[in-house]
């Protein structure tokens, strides 16, 4: 008798395991889409809120207003990825195991070290931006008489250094809601402030703008994250600083990475300024500045789809690592949720950006339309290659995450400087697109091998489904028939949106609860 019930009990563990993991599956759908979505509704004001700055900033700056904030703001970025030691990205998986764990004492310990590094870091910033700025001027400038003004950028590199910690802090403790409302008051406070400052000094209130635009961000930050965490650093203690080291070694490859990738597209616009027909500093500055909309239309507002990634995805794959079937499962989960989201909206954005250009920006950018429309697939590549990518950081392997990293940034350069010459913004459009390509295919080959992921089959049948809608939408969307282009375009994406409700709904139980309640209330 024995025997046999040890054999039935095993039966049911195993049946009881069996059980779980389908309903561990069915939940993480469930999850990724509900935090997608909180993101997604906060992101969809925040979008409306930066087509309101966009247009705005169009009307009173023109094309070279708006390719002087992003030069501006590409510095920024590329010395803040050079000296932030990637603290915004390392702490998280520390944070998210102890807050998994309830560890509130560790966590008190831990935020303390993170915030006295971010501070050196963000002194570190401060002066290598001082220290850089003629150097900087004499790139971007051709001269030495906008030392001055490159000199500026330090404050908004050191605010974003630090905003970049306390939102660290934010996610490893879960507060996905108060970073969703975070951005949404960043975004309307940034709006008041560049508005302000544009009407009253023109071009030259870019930089108070973005100066007080990132101290109110970090502001902000700062108000949030206490609220979770109490604000606390210790920069006297060298042996309590050195106990930071493990996370400083995982962010550096990250800060590495980033220094590289900001580099890139810092470079990108050396290349559109070196290769633009003008010669004039003005007139280069607008080409710049179709570009920048361009870029902005397609990979800047994208982002907004990827935003929950950071908050929810990275914890939650950080604890799933422990065994190779939660990874892919949570992996393939996000790409599923991804996959079905981007795909209907590329073909809504395709067919709307010829009146989307000219609601955000004005006539003037009506180049950057092409640009755009051949970026495109550049977001279903993106859509499935994020999740792959963040496998590295997941299992803390930072070299790995710096050379596949690295590999994007030199496709994205090298094809931005063949493309552009050869066929100008249709050209830049086409390299951002096949650079996500190569990469998708890097990382893919790459964690593969690394890590054992692995696409299921049903997700690789739903993606290849939706690859084929996006080729044939995007395609016909492009075409300069009108029968074409909205007949079959418009067919394209209404398969395409009933394809992904259909698994969206499926995979939530989202109508079966609905008519459950229905019929429980009446």
């Amino acid at each position: 008798m024995m025997p046999n019930s040890t054999s039935q009990d095993r039966n049911e563990v195993a049946q009881d395991h069996e059980d779980n993991k389908n309903r561990h599956e069915e939940a993480s759908i469930a999850r990724v889409l509900k935090y997608t979505g909180l993101f997604g509704g906060v992101q969809v004001i925040y979008a409306l809120i930066a087509i309101v700055r966009n247009k705005i900033t169009a009307v009173l700056l023109g094309l070279a207003g708006m390719g002087l904030i992003d030069n501006y703001n590409r510095t920024a970025e590329f010395l803040g990825a050079s000296t932030n030691l990637g603290l915004s990205f390392s702490a998280v998986q520390h944070l998210a195991r102890l807050h998994r764990l309830g560890h509130t004492r560790a966590i008190e310990h831990f935020s303390t070290l993170v915030r006295s590094w971010t501070l050196l870091a963000a002194c570190l910033g401060f002066f290598i931006t001082l220290f850089f700025a003629p150097l900087l001027s004499a790139f971007l400038w051709d001269d030495w008489r906008n030392v001055l003004t490159i000199a500026a950028v330090a404050p908004i590199v050191a605010c974003s250094t630090l905003s970049g910690g306390e939102m660290a802090i934010l996610k490893g403790v879960g507060r996905v809601k108060s970073i969703a409302l975070l951005s949404l008051l960043t975004a309307v406070t940034t709006l008041l402030i560049t508005t302000t400052a544009y009407v009253l000094w023109g071009l030259s209130g870019v930089l108070p703008a973005l100066c007080l635009s990132s101290l109110a961000q970090l502001l902000l930050t700062l108000r949030m994250s206490h609220r979770a965490v109490s604000y606390r650093i210790r920069l006297r203690s060298w042996s309590f600083l050195k106990r930071g080291w493990r996370f400083i070694h995982l962010g550096l490859a990250y800060a590495i990475a980033g220094f590289i990738m900001m580099g890139g597209e810092w470079l990108v616009r050396m290349i559109i300024m070196q290769f633009s027909p003008n010669s004039e500093p003005l007139q280069r500055l607008e080409a710049v500045g179709i570009y920048a909309a361009g870029f902005a239309v397609t990979v800047s507002y994208s982002r907004l789809l990827f935003r929950a990634m950071d908050a929810d995805y990275f914890p939650r794959l950080s604890a799933a690592t422990l065994e190779r079937s939660h990874q892919n499962v949570a992996v393939n989960r996000q790409i599923d949720v991804l996959v079905q989201l981007a795909t209907p909206s590329i073909l809504l954005f395709a067919a709307t950006l010829p009146w989307l250009v000219r609601l955000l920006y004005t006539s003037d950018f009506a180049t950057a339309v092409t640009m755009a429309h051949w970026a495109l697939p550049y977001l279903f590549f993106k859509a499935i290659a994020v999740p792959i990518g963040y496998l590295a950081l997941a299992h803390a392997r930072s070299r790995l995450y710096l050379l596949v990293e690295s590999s994007y940034t030199l496709f994205f350069v090298t094809l931005m400087a063949v493309c552009y010459s050869l066929w100008s913004f249709t050209g830049a459009g086409a390299a951002l697109s096949l650079a996500d390509l190569l990469y998708l295919i890097v990382a893919w080959v790459v964690y593969a091998h690394q890590f054992g992921f692995s696409m299921d089959k049903a997700t690789l049948r739903r993606t290849l489904t939706q690859s084929f809608l996006l080729l044939g939408g995007w395609f016909s969307l492009g075409h300069e028939n009108y029968v074409v282009r909205y007949g079959f375009g418009t067919l394209f994406f209404a398969i395409s949106l009933c394809y992904s409700l259909r698994f969206l709904l499926e995979s939530t139980s989202l109508f079966s609860r609905f008519l459950a309640r229905f019929r429980k209330k009446y």
